[in-house]
């Protein structure tokens, strides 16, 4: 992994070889003309097409990242009227003018691999996806599409704006979650509830919202010639190596394996808190009555000590984090206005990462910024490729490269926790147990929602309720149902990149074999992780599992013994 970085946009590194200079993708009139070209352009041989293909890349990158800026200065300030309107005007009318002439060139791919014989095991992965999208494109769906982004917007702005009052201070609702670890149980409830009304007080709106969500993925679908939106995201999110049926099959064994596991830690919590049952905001404080972890205090310590682990991971790892912090690549505090969440981005034509979350304290930041440096790597292991198209996996393995990276790290968080590292170390094992049946949550639920569009809100919502029933069975929402039944809006992913969440559950299980990898021989787990990194999208997902020493499945005959040895680590075995 190269650790030097560009000097700017179209700068020495990465100098533009086909795109001028000085060309502004803000505008469709100066992008036109090379989608044009591209198009036009006489290509008979194999030195040609991979030329073309390369120039192809070239200006997807530069047009990639004039929306992914606008989409960051966005996100980071959402109450800022000039940043929503650049964004806005780029999805609007920037963005769709180009979707038609990227069908062309992925229709003129497909017809020159017919006559330019191409290397099979360099393009077979490329050709799969331009086969798939040539199939999935439908011109009338453009519109649409546009009209979802907005919607999108619509959710983040609402939920940005949300903060309540306590401590004789306004505070986000991430900034509420704090109180949440608290050992005294009165701030807790009351904490829990200022932020719980407040997202019900604009439950209205997000209802409304979600409802106009499904009907235009729903038309999306079917103008695609899809039976529904979930076959739909299924072709579109290019999920080749497993089926509906399989997400089905993975939370039936997260019931039987997962859920056994929650109940029993929540019987030893509850035991140690000395209550009756659990409450909501029973769940983040220590049972044992030790304080909150307070690892930092400033963003700059949170990155500081985060530096320190990753060069202890791997050298390369560091200074590639420290080049981000030196070029502003970080932007991780809350704030008003800022959108919740946390994600990490590349820049496609500097081929630079940037990371957003909202830290405010807590030991999940660690875990939080550890997760996107790991996303972060990943963008930089594969930044010399030359196909724009390679230089990201799969979502489901993406995932591994953060979730593994949290688990390559542990040996080394006593740079936040000192000697309370064996108690974080327990809460992230303990987290990650908990974590499957909420992910089982989110994806059956969807999985209804889309399977049963003509239902409605109503019934959406009884459905969600069956499974926090089925799958968080140790929370006692007495009294709380209408929370409860409105507690799906909290989750971003449901508004805002919908079906993407199953893939956390099987990236975590990848995660966790690299982490039993790394118990058996540290050094060569890690280089398996980075060798796995540095494929990018160009392998199939199986192999890309395989590379980095771990088996593609979600079957209980991988699940059972990886949650066998969590429970084992948190009882300190």
């Amino acid at each position: 992994m190269n650790a030097s970085v560009p000097a700017a946009a179209g700068g020495v590194e990465f100098p533009r070889q086909y795109v001028a200079p000085d060309a502004d993708f803000g505008t469709w009139a100066t992008a036109e003309p090379y989608y044009r070209e591209l198009v036009e352009r006489k290509v008979d041989s194999l030195a040609a097409l991979e030329r073309w293909l390369a120039d192809g890349s070239e200006l997807e990158a530069c047009f990639d990242e004039e929306g992914t800026r606008r989409y960051t200065a966005m996100t980071c300030q959402t109450d800022d009227p000039a940043r929503q309107e650049r964004y806005l005007y780029f999805i609007e009318h920037v963005q769709p003018a180009a979707e038609p002439w990227r069908d062309r060139l992925r229709r003129k791919l497909v017809a020159l691999a017919e006559d330019i014989a191409l290397p099979a095991r360099r393009y077979e992965v490329l050709l799969r996806s331009v086969r798939n999208a040539v199939e999935l494109y439908r011109e009338e769906n453009i519109p649409l599409l546009v009209e979802d982004s907005k919607l999108r917007t619509e959710y983040q702005a609402l939920t940005a704006a949300m903060t309540c009052q306590y401590d004789g201070r306004e505070q986000t609702l991430q900034q509420m979650a704090r109180y949440l670890e608290e050992t005294d149980r009165r701030v807790r409830e009351e904490t829990w509830h200022l932020a719980a009304d407040r997202f019900l007080k604009d439950a209205p709106a997000l209802d409304e919202l979600y409802v106009k969500m499904v009907a235009l993925r729903h038309r999306i679908a079917q103008n695609a010639g899809c039976r529904d939106f979930r076959e739909y995201s299924f072709r579109a999110m290019e999920r080749f190596d497993y089926t509906p049926a399989d997400c089905l099959a993975f939370h039936e064994a997260i019931a039987d394996v997962c859920v056994p596991a929650v109940l029993q830690l929540a019987a030893e919590r509850k035991r140690k808190l000395g209550l009756p049952t659990l409450r909501p905001w029973d769940m983040a404080v220590d049972p044992d009555g030790e304080p909150p972890l307070r690892p930092f205090e400033t963003d700059e310590q949170l990155a500081a000590g985060c530096s320190r682990i990753f060069h202890q991971v791997g050298r390369e790892f560091g200074r590639i984090f420290d080049t981000l912090r030196e070029r502003g690549q970080l932007d991780l505090g809350s704030r008003k206005g800022k959108a919740p969440g946390g994600y990490q981005v590349n820049y496609a034509e500097q081929r630079l990462p940037f990371i957003f979350m909202n830290a405010v304290g807590t030991e999940a930041d660690v875990r939080t910024l550890l997760h996107e440096g790991g996303h972060a790597f990943h963008s930089w292991a594969c930044r010399q490729e030359p196909l724009l198209a390679y230089r990201s996996a799969p979502l489901e393995f993406a995932e591994v490269a953060s979730m593994g990276m949290e688990c390559l790290a542990l040996p080394f968080t006593h740079e936040f926790f000192g000697a309370a590292q064996p108690r974080a170390t327990r809460h992230f094992f303990e987290k990650i147990v908990a974590f499957f049946p909420f992910m089982a949550m989110i994806d059956a639920f969807q999985h209804h929602v889309y399977t049963h569009v003509d239902a409605g809100l109503e019934s959406w919502k009884d459905h969600w309720q069956q499974l926090t029933r089925r799958f968080a069975s140790e929370l006692d929402l007495t009294g709380l149902e209408r929370h409860d039944r409105q507690s799906w809006q909290k989750k971003l992913h449901i508004y805002e990149v919908p079906f993407y969440y199953v893939e956390y559950g099987i990236a975590q299980l990848g995660a966790l074999q690299v982490w039993r990898n790394s118990l058996a021989a540290y050094e060569d787990a890690v280089a398996q992780y980075r060798h796995a990194l540095a494929l990018g999208g160009s392998r199939p997902l199986p192999e890309l599992f395989q590379t980095a020493g771990c088996r593609f499945d979600f079957s209980p005959a991988t699940l059972r013994p990886l949650i066998g040895a969590v429970m084992e680590k948190i009882d300190g075995r």
